[in-house]
């Protein structure tokens, strides 16, 4: 069973406002890979956080971008 993470999505270089998800994952990083593979991610560079919704101290930050079809680590 997972916990609950917060997940704040937005792109890179544009003043944007964050996009919110509550997901159920067991760690940050697949909170955060549940998110971006829902398509919230298109051809820009995304900057996800990710933090437990009963912890929000402990944050992750992630930059994805889609290249191909497939998610992959900003530069």
């Amino acid at each position: 069973m997972g916990r609950n993470f917060v997940v704040a999505a937005w792109e890179r270089g544009r003043h944007r406002e964050r996009r919110l998800r509550e997901v159920e994952a067991e760690t940050a990083e697949h909170a955060v890979i549940t998110v971006a593979a829902s398509g919230l991610a298109e051809d820009h560079e995304v900057v996800y956080e990710a933090w437990p919704s009963d912890t929000p101290a402990s944050n992750l930050r992630m930059v994805l971008k889609r290249r191909d079809g497939r998610l992959s680590t900003g530069t």
